[in-house]
């Protein structure tokens, strides 16, 4: 599904969720599944170190396979449903994928085919954008992280979104307060985990294969929102 350009995008996405992780007040429990073909050829060639990342759990197999699907949640921008709260006893899926628009839809499929609950952040609430509201991996991921230690999503998404998304708040007396548009930092699965068409310098992440089009490189993050 990923040229070797963007796979070497999602690796760095990937990197940027596991270093957050580590310094995280709150870390989740963070899963990489379906690890194989050419996202794990770009890290044994580019990043050898990763077989000795700590607090991650790297997984061959598929999402599905490891956890109940009772117990999923698949993050995507597609989704009709708004996520509330994270619920500690959930799975998050960020599915692994740089699109650039290309694959529009695909995470929501995936979770329907596979009969998994799905839900989006709920970004509309809280944030009016310019762009697309397909955001990064790494991007959904410390929200996520963000959310745990604030429990804010408002806060979460404006100390992460990157500034040039042109992201202001809906809420009209947040908008005419003191909001500095310099204190945004900028990046989805990703998650809508159908990740993004931007590059930047805070990514990491790689993923999905040379030149031509490869099922088997679509990864899946999971992280479980119970802190360690």
């Amino acid at each position: 599904l990923m040229v070797l350009k963007d796979i070497k995008k999602l690796h760095k996405q990937i990197q940027r969720c596991y270093a957050e992780n580590r310094r995280a007040l709150h870390p989740v429990q963070f899963y990489l599944t379906s690890h194989g073909g050419q996202l794990k050829k770009n890290m044994d060639e580019n990043d050898k170190g990763w077989v000795n990342w700590k607090d991650i759990h790297i997984k061959p197999e598929h999402y599905s396979e490891l956890i109940k699907k009772e117990d999923l949640i698949y993050l995507t921008s597609d989704s009709p449903n708004i996520l509330k709260e994270l619920d500690e006893s959930k799975a998050y899926v960020i599915g692994g994928l740089v699109d650039h628009n290309h694959h529009k839809g695909l995470t929501y499929k995936q979770a329907s085919d596979y009969g998994i609950n799905h839900a989006q952040l709920p970004l509309g609430n809280f944030v009016k954008m310019n762009s697309r509201k397909v955001l990064a991996v790494n991007h959904v991921f410390e929200i996520i992280l963000e959310y745990l230690e604030t429990r804010d999503w408002q806060e979460a998404f404006f100390t992460i979104l990157p500034q040039r998304k042109g992201a202001v708040p809906t809420d009209k007396t947040c908008e005419s307060a003191s909001y500095d548009p310099q204190s945004v930092r900028m990046e989805e699965c990703g998650s809508d985990s159908d990740s993004s068409e931007e590059e930047d310098s805070r990514n990491e992440l790689d993923s999905p294969r040379e030149e031509k089009q490869d099922k088997e490189n679509h990864t899946e993050s999971i992280g479980n929102s119970l802190p360690h």
